[in-house]
């Protein structure tokens, strides 16, 4: 009689690529939408393997799993999920740092242009009609080409946003607890500033780092103090590294030149004080909702659940 396979339960529908692979050797359940919450007991006391993002994994939810395995974090935000508890409990813990940093990167240097061309309030005016009015005048904007542009985190994704902005001139400026290899540095073109000075230096700020004890609410209201009245903010990172009531007060009272968001403290819900804001771009956090993006987070994964099939 044939072993049962083991049960991989999915947050949404995957095919193609190593995927199929794994799905040849696992019983695959796609749950289409949280893993957790559209699971049964049965389900999760069987599972071998859940592929999701965004849900909570902790001490309550491991007792309900005695069979996990392996934990898939389909993207690179990892709050939420107990890792040493997994390390301890000998579950594999699978986290594609670095396979979608080309999508987020375009899309905060997007972002960038959006806000600081005013993009989108153009295309705004335009659909109005207001462009044909008598007395028309354009909306004043500001140049990338050449403007001091600080980076908070460079990992992955930080660093290819910085290759990227160094093709407006830019002059660049990072922030991390920890000062990269000098090297590393000079082949960017990009200087170290502690963050504090940095946010009263740059005309835009984008954020790349992860959400962590150390980073929630690290952009908080002393330090959107600190930045520049006509600067603009981007963070395609996580929500809660901004305090957003601050970031909306700053930006209502026009102490900031714009901002261009991509994810947010209590998502999917967005203030609608914010939503309100002329100068702020918004997007569903989407950055990394690209085709390219996709299979290399699906081949990072993909591989590293084959690889612990293989050790059985």
């Amino acid at each position: 009689m044939a072993a049962e396979r083991p049960l991989l339960l999915a947050r949404y529908r995957l095919s193609g690529g190593l995927f199929d692979r794994v799905a040849e050797r696992c019983d695959v359940r796609f749950t289409d939408g949280p893993v957790l919450a559209r699971s049964d007991a049965e389900s999760l006391a069987r599972a071998w393997c859940i592929w999701t993002f965004g849900e909570t994994v902790d001490a309550a939810l491991l007792e309900r799993m005695p069979a996990l395995r392996c934990v898939v974090n389909f993207g690179v935000g990892v709050d939420g999920i107990d890792r040493d508890l997994l390390a301890a409990r000998g579950i594999r813990f699978v986290w594609p740092v670095g396979a979608n940093a080309e999508a987020v990167a375009d899309h905060a240097i997007g972002l960038v242009l959006a806000v600081r061309h005013r993009i989108a309030e153009n295309d705004r005016l335009v659909r109005a009609g207001a462009w044909e009015a008598d007395g028309y005048l354009p909306l004043p904007s500001a140049d990338v080409h050449g403007a001091r542009i600080g980076i908070v985190g460079l990992g992955a994704i930080g660093r290819a946003f910085a290759r990227r902005a160094r093709g407006f001139d830019a002059e660049l400026a990072y922030a991390t607890p920890r000062r990269l290899d000098p090297a590393l540095e000079a082949g960017l073109g990009i200087r170290h500033l502690d963050l504090d000075e940095l946010l009263g230096w740059a005309d835009i700020v984008s954020l790349h780092c992860p959400l962590t004890d150390e980073t929630r609410g690290l952009i908080d209201a002393r330090r959107i103090g600190l930045l520049r009245a006509d600067a603009v903010l981007v963070n395609t990172a996580r929500g809660g590294v901004v305090d957003q009531e601050a970031l909306i007060a700053a930006l209502a009272a026009g102490r900031l030149g714009g901002a261009g968001l991509d994810v947010f403290a209590d998502e999917p819900h967005v203030p609608e004080a914010l939503r309100a804001l002329a100068n702020v771009v918004l997007t569903p956090h989407v950055a990394d909702a690209t085709p390219g993006a996709e299979a290399a987070l699906v081949a990072h994964c993909a591989a590293e659940v084959l690889a612990l099939l293989d050790r059985g």
